[in-house]
């Protein structure tokens, strides 16, 4: 399936992204710009395939949802401590990209500390959080409470399906909670392999602090080439089965 609708006006995508109807938005998270370059400064060489791997999804959503809003949830860049040059030419060129047809809202990840340079340079700002009538969004790294549907990312979250010879398969992964009313994004790095939800969800060994407070209430619809969005179910039940 393309899209899973999960409450009302709210469809995840195997685009990567939140579909809110209501209020003609998409949310995606954990872009990401930059990576290669800081790779590459700890001697681990790269192609640069990340900019283009984001900007081929990000036409895919507006060809599919034609959104007024896109809405950027944290770490849109990769460089915690500066403005790599790297990400100056990605950020401007996403920027440049996009700010014609859709109004671009950022809410800052961990990763974004000098973000707002590059953005007051093209005339944007950046936010702790997004909040509507039915939509309180914010990144995740840190315990900002949750409230009517909230959205986050940081946490990167995959399914890890292993076979009886020890192969290991990472897909990127929606989790949603219903009881807390939490939805945590898949991240669109083409860099990131995620996190095992079996293991950090259930073991509190995950990166979100405001998921110590709720439920292991947590159902998980994983990303696949061939089948598009899949339903896993809860991951409790997950576990078991693997």
């Amino acid at each position: 399936m393309k899209d899973i609708q999960i409450i009302k006006d709210v469809f995840i995508s195997d685009l990567y992204c939140v579909y809110l109807q209501d209020i003609s938005a998409v949310v995606i998270s954990d872009l990401h710009l930059g990576f290669e370059e800081e790779m590459n400064l700890h001697g681990l060489f790269l192609p640069r395939l990340q900019r283009n791997h984001v900007e081929k999804m990000v036409d895919q959503i507006i060809d599919r949802y034609s959104p007024s809003k896109i809405i950027i949830n944290g770490d849109f860049k990769q460089e915690f401590s500066r403005n790599l040059p790297q990400e100056w030419d990605d950020v401007n060129h996403f920027i440049d990209r996009y700010k014609k047809d859709t109004e671009l809202i950022f809410i800052k990840g961990n990763h974004d500390n000098y973000l707002m340079t590059i953005l007051k340079s093209n005339g944007l700002e950046i936010y702790d959080y997004y909040e509507t009538d039915n939509y309180y969004i914010y990144h995740g790294d840190r315990d900002m409470s949750f409230r009517k549907l909230t959205i986050l990312g940081h946490e990167h979250p995959s399914v890890v399906l292993r076979d009886e010879i020890g192969s290991v398969f990472k897909i990127p992964a929606f989790v949603y909670n219903n009881e807390q009313k939490i939805l945590i994004t898949p991240a669109m790095s083409f860099f990131s392999s995620g996190t095992d939800v079996s293991e950090s969800l259930l073991n509190n060994e995950h990166f979100t602090p405001v998921l110590k407070n709720v439920s292991k209430k947590f159902r998980a619809y994983g990303i696949t080439e061939d089948f598009g969005l899949l339903d896993f179910g809860y991951v409790t039940d997950l576990t078991q089965k693997l």
